[in-house]
Protein backbone atom coordinates (compact mmCIF):
# COMPACT_ATOMS: atom_id res chain seq x y z
CA UNK A 1 0.00 0.00 0.00
CA UNK A 2 1.31 3.45 -0.92
CA UNK A 3 0.84 6.71 0.95
CA UNK A 4 -0.09 9.52 -1.44
CA UNK A 5 -1.67 13.01 -1.43
CA UNK A 6 -4.90 13.29 -3.43
CA UNK A 7 -6.26 16.80 -3.98
CA UNK A 8 -4.42 17.88 -0.83
CA UNK A 9 -5.60 14.95 1.35
CA UNK A 10 -3.57 11.98 2.58
CA UNK A 11 -4.75 8.64 1.16
CA UNK A 12 -3.52 5.05 1.18
CA UNK A 13 -4.02 2.52 -1.61
CA UNK A 14 -2.48 0.31 -4.27
CA UNK A 15 -4.02 1.86 -7.39
CA UNK A 16 -5.56 5.14 -8.48
CA UNK A 17 -8.98 3.52 -8.27
CA UNK A 18 -8.46 2.94 -4.55
CA UNK A 19 -7.61 6.53 -3.64
CA UNK A 20 -9.95 8.57 -5.86
CA UNK A 21 -13.22 6.75 -5.12
CA UNK A 22 -14.38 9.50 -2.76
CA UNK A 23 -12.95 12.37 -4.80
CA UNK A 24 -14.60 14.62 -7.35
CA UNK A 25 -13.82 13.04 -10.71
CA UNK A 26 -15.56 12.57 -14.07
CA UNK A 27 -15.01 9.27 -15.83
CA UNK A 28 -12.11 9.13 -18.30
CA UNK A 29 -10.85 12.64 -17.56
CA UNK A 30 -7.18 13.45 -16.98
CA UNK A 31 -5.50 12.73 -13.67
CA UNK A 32 -2.20 14.50 -13.05
CA UNK A 33 0.39 12.69 -10.94
CA UNK A 34 3.49 14.51 -9.68
CA UNK A 35 6.15 12.04 -8.69
CA UNK A 36 8.75 14.60 -7.57
CA UNK A 37 11.25 17.15 -8.81
CA UNK A 38 13.81 16.24 -11.47
CA UNK A 39 16.26 19.00 -10.60
CA UNK A 40 16.93 20.56 -7.25
CA UNK A 41 18.73 23.56 -8.76
CA UNK A 42 16.38 26.38 -9.70
CA UNK A 43 16.44 27.22 -13.40
CA UNK A 44 17.51 30.67 -14.57
CA UNK A 45 14.26 32.43 -15.54
CA UNK A 46 13.75 33.08 -19.23
CA UNK A 47 10.71 35.33 -18.89
CA UNK A 48 9.75 38.23 -16.62
CA UNK A 49 6.39 39.82 -15.86
CA UNK A 50 6.72 43.61 -15.57
CA UNK A 51 3.72 45.14 -13.80
CA UNK A 52 3.10 48.81 -14.64
CA UNK A 53 0.40 51.31 -13.74
CA UNK A 54 -1.02 50.81 -17.26
CA UNK A 55 -0.94 47.00 -17.26
CA UNK A 56 1.42 44.04 -17.53
CA UNK A 57 4.32 43.62 -19.97
CA UNK A 58 5.95 40.21 -20.49
CA UNK A 59 9.52 40.03 -21.73
CA UNK A 60 11.58 37.03 -22.82
CA UNK A 61 15.33 36.97 -22.20
CA UNK A 62 16.81 36.04 -25.57
CA UNK A 63 20.46 37.08 -25.10
CA UNK A 64 23.29 35.29 -23.31
CA UNK A 65 25.47 38.30 -22.50
CA UNK A 66 26.70 40.16 -19.41
CA UNK A 67 23.84 42.69 -19.73
CA UNK A 68 21.16 40.00 -19.64
CA UNK A 69 22.90 38.33 -16.68
CA UNK A 70 23.02 41.69 -14.87
CA UNK A 71 19.26 42.16 -15.33
CA UNK A 72 18.46 38.59 -14.17
CA UNK A 73 20.51 39.15 -11.00
CA UNK A 74 19.23 42.69 -10.34
CA UNK A 75 15.73 42.87 -11.89
CA UNK A 76 14.12 44.29 -8.73
CA UNK A 77 16.33 47.40 -9.08
CA UNK A 78 14.36 48.34 -12.20
CA UNK A 79 11.09 48.88 -10.31
CA UNK A 80 11.16 52.58 -11.16
CA UNK A 81 9.18 55.51 -12.59
CA UNK A 82 8.92 56.20 -16.30
CA UNK A 83 11.91 58.45 -17.11
CA UNK A 84 11.24 59.31 -20.74
CA UNK A 85 8.87 58.44 -23.58
CA UNK A 86 9.33 59.18 -27.28
CA UNK A 87 8.36 57.83 -30.67
CA UNK A 88 11.51 55.73 -30.58
CA UNK A 89 11.55 54.20 -27.10
CA UNK A 90 10.26 54.21 -23.51
CA UNK A 91 12.58 54.07 -20.49
CA UNK A 92 12.18 53.44 -16.76
CA UNK A 93 14.85 54.44 -14.25
CA UNK A 94 17.21 55.36 -12.99
CA UNK A 95 19.37 52.79 -11.21
CA UNK A 96 23.07 51.93 -11.15
CA UNK A 97 24.28 49.56 -13.87
CA UNK A 98 27.86 48.55 -13.03
CA UNK A 99 28.95 47.34 -16.48
CA UNK A 100 31.61 48.52 -18.95
CA UNK A 101 30.60 51.57 -20.97
CA UNK A 102 30.59 51.68 -24.78
CA UNK A 103 29.70 54.39 -27.33
CA UNK A 104 29.36 51.94 -30.22
CA UNK A 105 26.00 52.30 -32.07
CA UNK A 106 23.85 49.18 -32.52
CA UNK A 107 20.87 48.20 -34.67
CA UNK A 108 17.61 47.50 -32.81
CA UNK A 109 14.21 46.19 -33.86
CA UNK A 110 10.77 47.18 -32.66
CA UNK A 111 9.96 45.55 -29.28
CA UNK A 112 13.58 44.87 -28.36
CA UNK A 113 14.30 45.29 -24.63
CA UNK A 114 17.63 46.91 -23.75
CA UNK A 115 19.53 48.30 -20.76
CA UNK A 116 20.85 51.82 -21.16
CA UNK A 117 23.40 54.04 -19.43
CA UNK A 118 22.47 57.67 -20.12
CA UNK A 119 25.25 60.23 -20.47
CA UNK A 120 27.75 57.41 -19.86
CA UNK A 121 26.96 57.73 -16.13
CA UNK A 122 26.61 54.31 -14.49
CA UNK A 123 24.17 55.74 -11.96
CA UNK A 124 21.84 56.65 -14.86
CA UNK A 125 20.85 53.11 -15.80
CA UNK A 126 17.46 52.36 -17.40
CA UNK A 127 15.42 49.54 -18.84
CA UNK A 128 14.26 50.59 -22.31
CA UNK A 129 11.51 49.27 -24.62
CA UNK A 130 12.25 49.99 -28.29
CA UNK A 131 9.23 51.21 -30.28
CA UNK A 132 10.81 51.73 -33.69
CA UNK A 133 13.53 50.00 -35.72
CA UNK A 134 16.77 51.97 -35.96
CA UNK A 135 20.32 52.55 -34.84
CA UNK A 136 21.12 53.92 -31.37
CA UNK A 137 23.78 54.25 -28.68
CA UNK A 138 22.66 52.97 -25.27
CA UNK A 139 26.06 53.16 -23.50
CA UNK A 140 26.76 49.42 -23.34
CA UNK A 141 28.60 47.07 -25.69
CA UNK A 142 25.69 44.58 -25.75
CA UNK A 143 22.62 46.49 -24.52
CA UNK A 144 19.92 44.08 -25.72
CA UNK A 145 18.60 41.60 -23.15
CA UNK A 146 15.41 40.29 -24.82
CA UNK A 147 12.11 41.08 -26.53
CA UNK A 148 8.55 41.98 -25.55
CA UNK A 149 6.27 38.94 -25.92
CA UNK A 150 3.15 40.25 -24.20
CA UNK A 151 1.50 43.58 -23.41
CA UNK A 152 2.85 45.51 -26.40
CA UNK A 153 -0.25 47.71 -26.34
CA UNK A 154 0.65 48.72 -22.76
CA UNK A 155 3.93 50.23 -23.97
CA UNK A 156 2.03 52.43 -26.43
CA UNK A 157 -0.17 53.73 -23.58
CA UNK A 158 2.63 54.71 -21.19
CA UNK A 159 3.08 58.37 -20.26
CA UNK A 160 5.16 60.41 -17.80
CA UNK A 161 3.80 59.66 -14.33
CA UNK A 162 3.46 55.92 -14.99
CA UNK A 163 5.78 53.51 -13.20
CA UNK A 164 6.83 49.90 -12.85
CA UNK A 165 5.06 48.53 -9.77
CA UNK A 166 6.85 45.18 -9.64
CA UNK A 167 8.90 42.72 -11.69
CA UNK A 168 8.50 38.97 -11.23
CA UNK A 169 10.31 36.07 -12.90
CA UNK A 170 8.10 33.56 -14.71
CA UNK A 171 9.50 30.18 -13.79
CA UNK A 172 9.48 27.36 -16.34
CA UNK A 173 8.62 24.82 -13.64
CA UNK A 174 7.14 22.15 -15.92
CA UNK A 175 10.51 20.97 -17.23
CA UNK A 176 11.83 20.48 -13.69
CA UNK A 177 8.91 18.34 -12.45
CA UNK A 178 8.75 14.56 -12.75
CA UNK A 179 5.09 14.01 -13.63
CA UNK A 180 2.70 12.12 -15.89
CA UNK A 181 -0.92 12.41 -16.98
CA UNK A 182 -3.18 9.38 -17.14
CA UNK A 183 -6.77 8.16 -17.38
CA UNK A 184 -5.86 4.61 -16.30
CA UNK A 185 -7.38 3.98 -12.87
CA UNK A 186 -5.39 0.76 -12.53
CA UNK A 187 -2.11 2.70 -12.31
CA UNK A 188 0.02 1.34 -9.45
CA UNK A 189 0.89 3.94 -6.82
CA UNK A 190 4.18 4.81 -5.15
CA UNK A 191 4.82 6.59 -1.84
CA UNK A 192 4.90 10.38 -1.95
CA UNK A 193 2.99 10.93 -5.20
CA UNK A 194 0.75 14.00 -5.42
CA UNK A 195 -2.43 13.34 -7.36
CA UNK A 196 -4.93 15.83 -8.81
CA UNK A 197 -8.33 14.73 -10.16
CA UNK A 198 -10.11 18.08 -10.67
CA UNK A 199 -9.76 21.84 -10.54
CA UNK A 200 -12.10 24.43 -9.05
CA UNK A 201 -13.19 27.41 -11.16
CA UNK A 202 -14.63 30.32 -9.20
CA UNK A 203 -16.63 32.85 -11.23
CA UNK A 204 -17.52 36.49 -10.74
CA UNK A 205 -17.91 39.05 -13.51
CA UNK A 206 -20.22 40.01 -16.36
CA UNK A 207 -23.27 37.74 -15.72
CA UNK A 208 -23.83 36.78 -19.39
CA UNK A 209 -20.14 35.93 -19.94
CA UNK A 210 -20.01 33.96 -16.68
CA UNK A 211 -23.13 32.05 -17.78
CA UNK A 212 -21.35 31.16 -21.02
CA UNK A 213 -18.59 29.48 -18.97
CA UNK A 214 -21.01 27.81 -16.55
CA UNK A 215 -22.90 26.35 -19.52
CA UNK A 216 -19.65 25.09 -21.04
CA UNK A 217 -18.65 23.41 -17.76
CA UNK A 218 -22.13 22.41 -16.63
CA UNK A 219 -21.37 18.71 -17.11
CA UNK A 220 -18.25 19.05 -14.97
CA UNK A 221 -15.69 19.00 -17.78
CA UNK A 222 -13.22 21.35 -19.47
CA UNK A 223 -11.97 20.12 -22.84
CA UNK A 224 -8.53 21.26 -23.97
CA UNK A 225 -9.10 22.13 -27.63
CA UNK A 226 -6.12 24.49 -27.87
CA UNK A 227 -2.87 24.42 -25.94
CA UNK A 228 0.12 26.80 -25.62
CA UNK A 229 2.73 27.58 -22.96
CA UNK A 230 0.58 30.55 -21.94
CA UNK A 231 -2.94 29.07 -21.79
CA UNK A 232 -5.31 26.15 -22.34
CA UNK A 233 -8.56 26.89 -24.20
CA UNK A 234 -11.90 25.10 -24.58
CA UNK A 235 -13.31 25.89 -28.04
CA UNK A 236 -16.63 23.99 -27.90
CA UNK A 237 -18.69 27.21 -27.79
CA UNK A 238 -16.53 29.11 -30.26
CA UNK A 239 -18.35 31.70 -32.47
CA UNK A 240 -21.04 32.53 -29.88
CA UNK A 241 -21.49 36.26 -29.33
CA UNK A 242 -20.03 37.43 -26.00
CA UNK A 243 -20.62 40.62 -24.05
CA UNK A 244 -17.55 42.73 -23.23
CA UNK A 245 -16.73 42.98 -19.55
CA UNK A 246 -13.90 43.20 -17.00
CA UNK A 247 -10.74 44.68 -18.49
CA UNK A 248 -8.12 43.56 -15.98
CA UNK A 249 -4.80 41.77 -16.26
CA UNK A 250 -4.88 38.09 -17.13
CA UNK A 251 -2.86 36.77 -14.22
CA UNK A 252 -1.90 33.11 -13.87
CA UNK A 253 -5.03 31.03 -13.22
CA UNK A 254 -7.40 33.69 -14.61
CA UNK A 255 -10.33 32.53 -16.77
CA UNK A 256 -11.42 34.65 -19.73
CA UNK A 257 -13.83 34.51 -22.67
CA UNK A 258 -12.80 35.98 -26.00
CA UNK A 259 -15.45 38.58 -26.84
CA UNK A 260 -14.66 39.40 -30.48
CA UNK A 261 -12.45 38.47 -33.41
CA UNK A 262 -11.18 35.06 -34.42
CA UNK A 263 -12.00 32.63 -31.61
CA UNK A 264 -14.94 34.58 -30.18
CA UNK A 265 -16.62 32.40 -27.56
CA UNK A 266 -13.48 30.44 -26.61
CA UNK A 267 -12.83 30.02 -22.87
CA UNK A 268 -9.20 30.48 -21.79
CA UNK A 269 -7.37 29.51 -18.60
CA UNK A 270 -3.95 31.17 -18.21
CA UNK A 271 -0.80 29.33 -17.13
CA UNK A 272 1.28 32.50 -17.40
CA UNK A 273 0.30 36.08 -16.66
CA UNK A 274 -0.53 38.42 -19.52
CA UNK A 275 -1.69 42.03 -19.66
CA UNK A 276 -5.38 42.87 -20.09
CA UNK A 277 -6.89 42.77 -23.57
CA UNK A 278 -9.94 44.44 -25.07
CA UNK A 279 -10.80 41.14 -26.75
CA UNK A 280 -10.93 39.15 -23.49
CA UNK A 281 -13.59 39.38 -20.80
CA UNK A 282 -12.25 38.20 -17.42
CA UNK A 283 -14.83 35.99 -15.68
CA UNK A 284 -13.08 34.08 -12.90
CA UNK A 285 -10.06 32.27 -11.57
CA UNK A 286 -8.84 28.75 -10.82
CA UNK A 287 -8.80 28.39 -7.03
CA UNK A 288 -7.65 24.77 -6.64
CA UNK A 289 -6.02 22.21 -8.88
CA UNK A 290 -4.13 24.54 -11.27
CA UNK A 291 -1.74 21.58 -11.68
CA UNK A 292 -4.30 19.95 -13.98
CA UNK A 293 -4.07 22.98 -16.29
CA UNK A 294 -0.27 23.22 -15.98
CA UNK A 295 0.51 19.65 -16.96
CA UNK A 296 -2.32 18.64 -19.34
CA UNK A 297 -1.48 19.37 -22.97
CA UNK A 298 -4.66 17.71 -24.26
CA UNK A 299 -7.68 15.72 -23.14
CA UNK A 300 -10.63 16.43 -20.86
CA UNK A 301 -10.39 17.72 -17.28
CA UNK A 302 -12.82 17.43 -14.38
CA UNK A 303 -13.93 20.84 -13.11
CA UNK A 304 -16.05 21.98 -10.18
CA UNK A 305 -17.59 25.43 -10.66
CA UNK A 306 -18.36 27.94 -7.91
CA UNK A 307 -21.21 28.67 -8.08
CA UNK A 308 -22.83 25.77 -9.87
CA UNK A 309 -25.04 26.77 -12.77
CA UNK A 310 -28.58 27.73 -11.71
CA UNK A 311 -30.41 27.15 -14.97
CA UNK A 312 -33.73 25.33 -14.63
CA UNK A 313 -34.60 25.38 -18.34
CA UNK A 314 -35.22 21.79 -19.46
CA UNK A 315 -35.92 20.49 -15.93
CA UNK A 316 -39.28 19.43 -14.53
CA UNK A 317 -40.95 21.85 -12.11
CA UNK A 318 -40.03 19.60 -9.17
CA UNK A 319 -36.37 19.37 -10.30
CA UNK A 320 -36.21 23.16 -10.68
CA UNK A 321 -37.59 23.77 -7.20
CA UNK A 322 -35.07 21.33 -5.74
CA UNK A 323 -32.21 23.11 -7.53
CA UNK A 324 -33.12 26.54 -6.19
CA UNK A 325 -33.96 25.25 -2.71
CA UNK A 326 -30.28 24.49 -2.10
CA UNK A 327 -29.53 28.22 -2.39
CA UNK A 328 -32.64 29.49 -0.58
CA UNK A 329 -33.93 31.03 -3.80
CA UNK A 330 -37.61 32.01 -3.77
CA UNK A 331 -39.40 30.45 -6.76
CA UNK A 332 -42.37 31.95 -8.59
CA UNK A 333 -44.12 29.58 -11.02
CA UNK A 334 -46.33 30.38 -14.00
CA UNK A 335 -47.61 28.81 -17.21
CA UNK A 336 -48.87 25.29 -17.83
CA UNK A 337 -47.56 23.41 -14.79
CA UNK A 338 -49.17 20.01 -15.37
CA UNK A 339 -46.70 17.46 -16.79
CA UNK A 340 -44.49 20.45 -17.46
CA UNK A 341 -40.92 21.27 -18.45
CA UNK A 342 -39.38 24.64 -17.57
CA UNK A 343 -38.96 26.65 -20.79
CA UNK A 344 -38.24 30.16 -19.46
CA UNK A 345 -36.39 31.55 -16.45
CA UNK A 346 -36.13 35.13 -15.16
CA UNK A 347 -33.46 36.21 -14.31
CA UNK A 348 -31.71 34.05 -16.87
CA UNK A 349 -28.19 34.25 -15.47
CA UNK A 350 -26.88 32.44 -12.38
CA UNK A 351 -25.14 35.45 -10.81
CA UNK A 352 -28.31 37.54 -11.10
CA UNK A 353 -30.43 34.77 -9.55
CA UNK A 354 -28.03 34.57 -6.60
CA UNK A 355 -28.05 38.34 -6.21
CA UNK A 356 -31.85 38.72 -6.28
CA UNK A 357 -32.56 35.52 -4.30
CA UNK A 358 -35.72 35.17 -6.38
CA UNK A 359 -36.52 33.53 -9.70
CA UNK A 360 -39.57 33.13 -11.94
CA UNK A 361 -39.91 29.97 -14.00
CA UNK A 362 -42.39 29.25 -16.78
CA UNK A 363 -43.62 25.71 -17.42
CA UNK A 364 -45.03 24.16 -20.59
CA UNK A 365 -46.73 20.79 -21.02
CA UNK A 366 -44.37 18.22 -22.54
CA UNK A 367 -46.83 17.60 -25.36
CA UNK A 368 -46.35 21.19 -26.55
CA UNK A 369 -42.56 20.93 -26.79
CA UNK A 370 -41.25 19.80 -30.18
CA UNK A 371 -38.65 17.05 -29.90
CA UNK A 372 -36.11 16.97 -32.72
CA UNK A 373 -33.08 15.07 -33.99
CA UNK A 374 -30.19 16.99 -35.60
CA UNK A 375 -28.16 15.54 -38.47
CA UNK A 376 -24.86 16.76 -37.05
CA UNK A 377 -22.77 14.28 -39.06
CA UNK A 378 -24.35 15.11 -42.41
CA UNK A 379 -24.88 18.83 -41.80
CA UNK A 380 -22.40 20.03 -39.15
CA UNK A 381 -22.36 23.70 -40.21
CA UNK A 382 -26.15 23.93 -40.39
CA UNK A 383 -26.57 22.03 -37.11
CA UNK A 384 -24.27 24.45 -35.31
CA UNK A 385 -26.17 27.38 -36.85
CA UNK A 386 -29.46 25.84 -35.69
CA UNK A 387 -28.11 25.37 -32.17
CA UNK A 388 -26.88 28.97 -31.98
CA UNK A 389 -30.12 30.40 -33.39
CA UNK A 390 -32.36 28.43 -31.01
CA UNK A 391 -30.10 28.68 -27.93
CA UNK A 392 -29.46 24.93 -27.83
CA UNK A 393 -25.75 25.63 -27.50
CA UNK A 394 -26.11 26.59 -23.83
CA UNK A 395 -29.66 25.55 -22.89
CA UNK A 396 -31.51 22.26 -22.76
CA UNK A 397 -34.61 23.78 -24.42
CA UNK A 398 -34.37 25.99 -27.51
CA UNK A 399 -36.82 28.53 -28.93
CA UNK A 400 -37.92 29.61 -32.42
CA UNK A 401 -40.16 32.53 -33.43
CA UNK A 402 -42.85 31.80 -36.05
CA UNK A 403 -42.14 34.15 -38.96
CA UNK A 404 -44.62 32.82 -41.54
CA UNK A 405 -47.19 30.05 -41.87
CA UNK A 406 -49.11 28.98 -44.96
CA UNK A 407 -50.89 25.69 -45.63
CA UNK A 408 -48.23 23.01 -45.29
CA UNK A 409 -45.19 25.22 -44.57
CA UNK A 410 -44.14 26.94 -41.36
CA UNK A 411 -41.16 29.31 -41.33
CA UNK A 412 -39.09 30.51 -38.40
CA UNK A 413 -36.93 33.57 -37.97
CA UNK A 414 -33.21 32.96 -38.45
CA UNK A 415 -30.21 34.89 -37.14
CA UNK A 416 -28.41 37.09 -39.73
CA UNK A 417 -25.33 37.42 -37.48
CA UNK A 418 -24.81 33.67 -37.51
CA UNK A 419 -26.03 32.94 -41.09
CA UNK A 420 -22.74 33.88 -42.76
CA UNK A 421 -20.90 30.88 -44.13
CA UNK A 422 -23.93 28.59 -44.53
CA UNK A 423 -22.52 26.58 -47.42
CA UNK A 424 -24.73 23.98 -49.15
CA UNK A 425 -24.66 20.66 -47.30
CA UNK A 426 -27.03 17.69 -47.08
CA UNK A 427 -29.23 19.19 -49.80
CA UNK A 428 -32.27 17.08 -50.91
CA UNK A 429 -31.96 14.98 -54.04
CA UNK A 430 -35.40 13.63 -55.02
CA UNK A 431 -37.86 14.67 -52.33
CA UNK A 432 -38.25 16.15 -48.86
CA UNK A 433 -40.26 14.18 -46.32
CA UNK A 434 -42.72 15.88 -44.02
CA UNK A 435 -41.52 17.13 -40.65
CA UNK A 436 -37.93 17.43 -41.85
CA UNK A 437 -36.22 20.69 -40.84
CA UNK A 438 -34.53 22.85 -43.47
CA UNK A 439 -32.20 25.86 -43.40
CA UNK A 440 -31.71 28.11 -46.43
CA UNK A 441 -28.05 28.22 -47.45
CA UNK A 442 -25.89 30.91 -49.10
CA UNK A 443 -27.34 30.19 -52.56
CA UNK A 444 -30.57 31.74 -51.32
CA UNK A 445 -31.09 35.47 -50.98
CA UNK A 446 -32.77 34.74 -47.63
CA UNK A 447 -30.02 32.60 -46.09
CA UNK A 448 -30.54 31.40 -42.54
CA UNK A 449 -34.33 30.96 -42.64
CA UNK A 450 -35.60 27.80 -40.91
CA UNK A 451 -38.66 25.85 -42.05
CA UNK A 452 -40.70 22.67 -41.72
CA UNK A 453 -43.16 21.08 -44.19
CA UNK A 454 -46.31 19.25 -43.11
CA UNK A 455 -46.32 17.09 -46.27
CA UNK A 456 -43.80 15.46 -48.60
CA UNK A 457 -42.55 17.44 -51.61
CA UNK A 458 -40.47 16.54 -54.67
CA UNK A 459 -40.01 20.20 -55.72
CA UNK A 460 -39.43 22.44 -52.72
CA UNK A 461 -37.62 22.22 -49.42
CA UNK A 462 -38.99 22.92 -45.92
CA UNK A 463 -38.42 26.67 -46.41
CA UNK A 464 -40.27 26.78 -49.76
CA UNK A 465 -36.97 27.16 -51.65
CA UNK A 466 -35.50 24.88 -54.33
CA UNK A 467 -33.46 21.89 -53.28
CA UNK A 468 -30.12 23.54 -54.16
CA UNK A 469 -30.89 26.35 -51.68
CA UNK A 470 -31.90 24.03 -48.84
CA UNK A 471 -29.81 22.27 -46.20
CA UNK A 472 -31.63 19.49 -44.33
CA UNK A 473 -30.54 19.94 -40.73
CA UNK A 474 -32.79 17.49 -38.84
CA UNK A 475 -36.27 16.14 -38.31
CA UNK A 476 -39.08 16.28 -35.77
CA UNK A 477 -39.50 13.01 -33.87
CA UNK A 478 -42.23 13.97 -31.36
CA UNK A 479 -45.14 16.43 -31.19
CA UNK A 480 -44.95 17.45 -34.87
CA UNK A 481 -48.75 17.81 -35.00
CA UNK A 482 -48.54 20.58 -32.39
CA UNK A 483 -46.95 22.86 -35.01
CA UNK A 484 -50.20 22.87 -36.99
CA UNK A 485 -51.87 24.78 -34.16
CA UNK A 486 -49.31 27.57 -33.68
CA UNK A 487 -49.82 31.01 -35.18
CA UNK A 488 -47.76 33.76 -36.75
CA UNK A 489 -45.76 35.67 -34.11
CA UNK A 490 -45.77 32.88 -31.51
CA UNK A 491 -42.76 31.08 -30.09
CA UNK A 492 -42.25 27.33 -30.13
CA UNK A 493 -39.95 25.40 -27.83
CA UNK A 494 -37.58 22.65 -28.94
CA UNK A 495 -35.98 19.76 -27.10
CA UNK A 496 -33.19 17.58 -28.50
CA UNK A 497 -33.87 13.86 -28.59
CA UNK A 498 -31.81 12.05 -25.95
Amino acid sequence: MAKVIVNGKEKVGETLKDVIKDEYYKKETNIVIIKGVKKEAEKIPKKFLIKTTKGNITIAITENNETAKFFINNYKNFVKKLRWVSGIDVAFGSTRIDLNISTEPKEFKKWDVVLSISGLDKDEGHIVFVKRKGEAVYGLKEPKIGIVVGGKWVIDKLNIGDEIIDIEPIREEKEAVDYFVTTDLNTKLEDGWKIYTYFTAEFDGTPSAVEHCLALMEDGIFEISENTNTYAADCRLQTLKIEEGSLIDRDRGVITVRNYGVGEGKVYIYRESRSSSLSHTVVGKVKEGIELIDFSDSGILSVKTVPERLCAIGLTIDEAEELFKKYNIEVEKEGDLENAIVVEQEPEYTLEVLKKKKVKITGLNKNKIVVIELFEDKAPISSWYFRKTTGLTTKRVGKLHVYFKHKDVIMFKGNPDYAKGLLPENTPKEKVEKYYIGVTNMVSRYKGMIGVRFSDSDKFGPTGEGFEKTNIVGRIVENAEYLKNVKHGEDIYILLKK
